[in-house]
C-alpha cells in the first residue's frame, strides 16, 4: 500500500493535475483577486490620483477650537487599523501632537472620497494606505502651511521663521506661540497652497512609531464602538433563526404556501 502511494505521489509531481495540486496544497494556498463587476469604473473613467498639484485639506481635516484634529477617513476600518494608519499620515505632515488626533469616517460622497484605484468610494484589496498616502500627506502639509501663514500674518514675521511642533505654532525670536485651535478659523479663510514641501522619511516622528496607540482601542474595549449590527432604524425588525432548545433536537418547517414537499433539518 505504501509503495502504491509513493508511486502515485511521484506521478503527480511529474505530471501535476488540478486535483493533485489542490490535494497537495492542503488549504495553505490562498489566491486573492479583484474581479471586475458592474458598477466599477473603467480605467479611463477612474478619477486621477490626487497629487502635489491638488491638495484638499478641507475635505480631510477638521481642526476644532479645542485643538483636536479630526481626520476624515474615506476607507472602512474592519480591524486592519486604517483609522489609525491614515490619521497618522496627516498628523505627521501637520506636525500635530498625537494626543490631539481623532478619526472619523467620511460621509458618502463618491466624487470627493472615491478610491482612486476603483473609481468608486470603497475599501478593499489592501489599497487604503497606498491610495491615500499622497493625498493625505498633501492635505496635512497644506493645512500646516495655512496655519503657519496665519500665525506669521498675526505676528508680522516671515513665514519661514515660524515653526510647528506637537500642535504648537511658534516664533522663537519673539517667544510667541499659538495652538492650532487659535489659528484654525482664520487659516480656513486662506487659499489652499498648491505647492507645499513634504517631509523626508528620515524626519518622520509618528509614521512607523510603534509607541502610538490605536485611536479606536478604547471604544472597542469598553463597548462604546458602533458597528453595523448596532444600527437601529425606525420600524426595523430583526430576523433570527429559531433553533431547538435541545441538543440533537429536530424541527419541522412547513412552507407558508401549499407545496409538494416538506423540509426538516437538524438544529
Amino acid at each position: 500500500m505504501l509503495n502504491q502511494l509513493i508511486k502515485q505521489a511521484a506521478a503527480d509531481v511529474a505530471s501535476p493535475s488540478r486535483r493533485g495540486f489542490l490535494k497537495g496544497a492542503g488549504g495553505a494556498l490562498v489566491l486573492g483577486a479583484m474581479l471586475p463587476r458592474t458598477g466599477f469604473a473603467s480605467e479611463a473613467a477612474t478619477p486621477k490620483v490626487v497629487g502635489p498639484a491638488d491638495p484638499r485639506p478641507q475635505a480631510f481635516i477638521r481642526i476644532a477650537a479645542d485643538d483636536t484634529v479630526t481626520v476624515l477617513v474615506k476607507h472602512l476600518d474592519k480591524g486592519q487599523g486604517i483609522m489609525t494608519g491614515l490619521t497618522t499620515i496627516v498628523a505627521e505632515e501637520l506636525d500635530a501632537d498625537w494626543a490631539q488626533m481623532r478619526g472619523a469616517f467620511a460621509p458618502a460622497d463618491g466624487a470627493l472620497y472615491a478610491n482612486h484605484f476603483f473609481g468608486i468610494q470603497g475599501t478593499g484589496g489592501s489599497t487604503a494606505v497606498a491610495n491615500s498616502w499622497d493625498e493625505l500627506r498633501m492635505a496635512g502639509a497644506a493645512a500646516r502651511a495655512m496655519l503657519v501663514a496665519t500665525a506669521a500674518a498675526r505676528w508680522s514675521v516671515p513665514a519661514s521663521s515660524v515653526t510647528v511642533e506637537k500642535g504648537v505654532v511658534r516664533h522663537a525670536a519673539s517667544n510667541r506661540s499659538a495652538r492650532f485651535g487659535e489659528l484654525a478659523e482664520d487659516a480656513a479663510k486662506l487659499p489652499v497652497p498648491q505647492n507645499v514641501a513634504l517631509k523626508d522619511a528620515k524626519d518622520y516622528k509618528l509614521i512607523g512609531n510603534p509607541s502610538l496607540h490605536r485611536l479606536d482601542h478604547v471604544s472597542k474595549t469598553d463597548g462604546t464602538a458602533i458597528f453595523a449590527m448596532d444600527i437601529r432604524r425606525p420600524g426595523q425588525v430583526t430576523a433570527v433563526m429559531a433553533r431547538s432548545p435541545r441538543f440533537g433536537g429536530r424541527s419541522r418547517w412547513t412552507p407558508p404556501r401549499p407545496s409538494r414537499f416538506r423540509a426538516s433539518w437538524r438544529c
